[in-house]
């Protein structure tokens, strides 16, 4: 009985719901027909037995196809769009018709392929539109055979699914320079120092000075020239590696709204790229996801992966000292139901080498800034005042 039942259970399997709707109604209609003693609801009955097997034989065989899906390109801004392209191509004998299946996101696409030669090729084009920030699956890719009343339905193929990442909008910010003193390989500005090891310029010797920074050589020649004791010391300049962390409050409670909370994501993504630019290295932490040191594209592809979640803001703070232990400025981004105290208790996470600055997104209210605690607060309400607000708060 078991070897039985092993045998027709793959055959059974392919019969859909309404299949064994059908299949339900036949029985039904035979017992009633029995019954009453009538034929035509037997007649009927048979009728959709047969359609019901019938249907599950046009299941049978398979479709020796390769499938493969590809987005180009793979990572757009919200509102753009982006090109897919499905192809099946016959990797044995000739093949009937088949039906694809493509997900994207939460619908589903579905392509007629026709007959197909041996190696031959099927390719459709489709467009992903995007309205706002994510991650859209696209797949997995599926061959279905089956009957045009959905009675069967057998999967026989599939390719595994693809990622559209759609990045936050990034908004042009002012050059973030606010690098401190961190290494010898940090980037050169234009502030002199005595002590460094970036060679800039000579000058003259004053008092005060260490002798070990007298070019002597230089000297001599300058004493020869001028005809008195001239004394040249080297100047230096400093250099600056600044380690910039991000941390993103991802609980909604901390928002006014969705709109408030994606404004966030927006705010802390263009930070982070405007540094990215600047050569600083950047660690983010936002919500569940984290990007340690990585270049722009991957790093926005950590904010289009940013879903709302429970985790408080002292843990994302705890959890970026974690990664990045040598951060030099870390800016941490919340809404505007989140009381202070949660700030203070994150401030208190790093050392108090570290500055920290606090960006607020409060929609309605003046965009301004304060300090308190040894904590600079910067409270915005809108996408258009970021620029103004990361310059007055000392980050450019």
């Amino acid at each position: 009985m078991r070897g039985l039942l092993a045998t027709v259970r793959p055959y059974l399997s392919v019969v859909t719901r309404l299949g064994w709707g059908f299949v339900v109604g036949a029985a039904v209609l035979w017992l009633a027909g029995t019954v009453l003693g009538w034929a035509e609801p037997r007649i009927a009955a048979v009728g959709m037995l047969v359609l019901v097997g019938l249907a599950a034989l046009l299941t049978v065989g398979g479709t020796n196809l390769r499938l493969r899906v590809w987005l180009m390109p793979p990572r757009v801004q919200a509102g753009a769009t982006s090109q897919a392209t499905l192809t099946a191509v016959n990797r044995g004998r000739q093949t009937a018709p088949a039906t694809i299946e493509l997900p994207v996101g939460e619908t589903v696409a579905t392509f007629a392929v026709p007959s197909l030669r041996p190696a031959e090729q099927y390719r459709a084009f489709f467009d992903v539109p995007t309205t706002r920030r994510g991650v859209i699956t696209v797949g997995p890719v599926t061959t279905v055979r089956g009957d045009p009343f959905g009675l069967a339905r057998r999967e026989v193929s599939r390719a595994e699914p693809v990622e559209l990442f759609v990045h936050p909008r990034v908004i042009p910010l002012p050059s973030v320079d606010a690098g401190l003193v961190r290494d010898l390989e940090g980037r050169p500005t234009s502030d002199t120092s005595s002590s460094d090891l970036d060679f800039h310029t000579l000058r003259g010797y004053q008092p005060g000075d260490e002798q070990r920074h007298i070019h002597w050589r230089s000297s001599a020649r300058a004493t020869a020239a001028r005809g008195t004791t001239t004394l040249l010391v080297k100047s230096y300049t400093d250099t600056r590696r600044s380690h910039l962390g991000v941390v993103v409050d991802a609980r909604p409670t901390s928002y006014h709204d969705d709109d408030a909370f994606e404004a966030g994501v927006v705010a802390a993504a263009s930070v982070a790229v405007r540094a990215l630019r600047d050569d600083m290295d950047v660690t983010v932490v936002a919500g569940d996801h984290a990007v340690d040191r990585s270049d722009i594209p991957r790093t926005l592809d950590g904010f289009a992966r940013v879903q709302p979640t429970s985790t408080d803001l002292p843990a994302l703070a705890a959890h970026l000292v974690t990664l990045a232990p040598a951060t030099s400025i870390v800016l941490l981004v919340t809404g505007s139901e989140n009381p202070f105290t949660d700030l203070r208790r994150s401030t208190a996470q790093f050392g108090p080498q570290v500055r920290v600055l606090a960006l607020r997104i409060r929609p309605g209210q003046p965009s301004s800034m304060a300090s308190a605690y040894g904590l600079t607060v910067l409270s915005m309400a809108d996408l258009a005042d970021l620029s103004r607000l990361i310059t007055v708060g000392g980050l450019a």
